[in-house]
């Protein structure tokens, strides 16, 4: 059985080391991602859908990987945290770019 973990806004935050790099086209997959998204309940996150990865990026200080996942709901992203020292998924964020970036409608492509 997989554990799924949702991570807070903080906890999310606490993933980030800035200038975070797109690592999409280089980046090795050290997990399978799979098996613990299948675990998740879209409906309790809020998702109709996912869809295919669309980037990858990895924080400044070599810790994480945020696997960005497109959902079937406008502009928000389910982001999957992979802890890179122990090859494993720490968990995961529902990425609200209307809420994050106070965006509306039509200023980005669904994704």
């Amino acid at each position: 059985m997989v554990v799924v973990r949702k991570l807070d806004e903080k906890e999310f935050k606490a993933c980030f080391a800035e200038p975070m790099t797109n690592v999409t086209a280089t980046a090795n997959a050290v997990v399978d991602i799979w098996p613990y998204v299948d675990a998740l309940d879209l409906s309790e996150i809020g998702v109709p859908n996912l869809n295919d990865v669309r980037h990858v990026y990895r924080d400044a200080q070599n810790r994480f990987d945020q696997v960005l996942i497109g959902t079937g709901r406008f502009n928000a992203l389910l982001v999957i945290i992979i802890d890179l020292r122990t090859c494993t998924v720490f968990g995961h964020f529902l990425l609200d770019l209307n809420k994050e970036y106070g965006l509306s409608g039509g200023h980005l492509r669904p994704v």
